[in-house]
C-alpha cells in the first residue's frame, strides 16, 4: 500500500493527527505507513544510538599499551601471570601491559610480510624487557637496544645479582670504535623469576631495553623482581 499525503498535510503533521490516522489502520498497514514516512528518522535515530553506544563502549574498554615484555626464542610463559601484570604493576585503568612470545632470532621462522617480526616490534618501541637465551642476548646487544643493568636497575636488586655472580657481561664496540664491557643481562636460571613467569629452562637471561620510556612501570617491575628474588 502506498500512502500519499497532501502537500499541506505533510507540512502540518501533528502527533495527535498521526495517532488518529494510525488507530484506523491494521498492524501491517501501520508498519508500512511508519516506514514510508519515517524511515529517514528511524535510520538517523539508529545511527545516533549506535554512535553513542560505541562511544560509551570505547570509553570504558580502550587500552593504550605502555609497557612491553618479550620472550625471545621460545613460546612458553605463564599466561595467567601475564594477565595479572596490569594489576601487579598498579597500572592506570586504560594503560596496558603486553607480554608476547614466539619472537625468534632466526629469519627462517620469524619472517613476515614486512620483514623480521622481532626487528619490527623493536623498531616501533615495543620492548621494555626480554627473556631469552644466549643467542637472543647476542642478537639484542648487536641491535644496540639493551641498557647496562648497572645504570638502570635499583642498587638493592643489582647488588644482589652481582653478589651472586649472575651478571652477564658482553664486549661491545660502539660506532666510534671504542670497545667496552657492559652488564647486559642477568642470569635467571632456576630463579624465582624464571619460575614465576613460567619460562623454558633454556630461557636463561633477562635484559632491559626500556624502549617505551614508561619509567613508572619499569620501576614497579623492578620492585616485583626484587620481591620475587627475596621470596616475598
Amino acid at each position: 500500500m502506498e500512502y500519499v499525503d497532501k502537500e499541506q498535510e505533510q507540512v502540518t503533521k501533528t502527533l495527535k493527527g498521526e495517532k488518529k490516522k494510525l488507530s484506523q489502520m491494521s498492524f501491517g498497514q501501520k508498519l508500512e505507513y511508519i516506514w514510508e514516512y519515517y524511515k529517514l528518522h528511524i535510520i538517523v535515530a539508529l545511527l545516533i544510538v549506535g554512535a553513542i553506544t560505541w562511544g560509551v563502549h570505547h570509553a570504558l574498554t580502550y587500552v593504550q599499551y605502555k609497557f612491553y615484555g618479550m620472550i625471545i626464542n621460545s613460546s612458553q610463559y605463564n599466561e595467567k601471570v601475564a594477565d595479572e601484570m596490569h594489576d601487579v604493576l598498579k597500572m592506570a585503568k586504560h594503560d596496558g601491559f603486553n607480554l608476547s612470545a614466539d619472537f625468534y632470532t632466526y629469519d627462517d621462522v620469524n619472517m613476515g610480510g614486512y620483514g623480521n617480526k622481532l626487528d619490527i616490534y623493536i623498531m616501533t618501541g615495543q620492548l621494555d624487557f626480554a627473556f631469552t637465551d644466549d643467542v637472543g642476548v647476542d642478537y639484542l646487544v648487536d641491535m644496540g637496544v639493551i641498557r647496562d643493568l648497572s645504570t638502570t636497575v635499583p642498587n638493592d636488586l643489582y647488588d644482589k645479582w652481582e653478589s651472586e655472580g649472575r651478571i652477564y657481561q658482553a664486549t661491545v664496540t660502539d660506532d666510534d670504535g671504542v670497545t667496552n664491557n657492559y652488564n647486559v643481562a642477568v642470569d635467571i636460571s632456576g630463579s624465582p623469576i624464571q619460575k614465576y613467569f613460567g619460562l623454558d629452562e633454556n630461557i636463561r637471561y633477562l635484559l632491559i631495553a626500556d624502549l617505551s620510556g614508561s619509567e613508572e612501570y619499569l620501576n614497579r617491575f623492578y620492585e616485583l623482581l626484587y620481591k620475587l628474588e627475596k621470596g616475598e
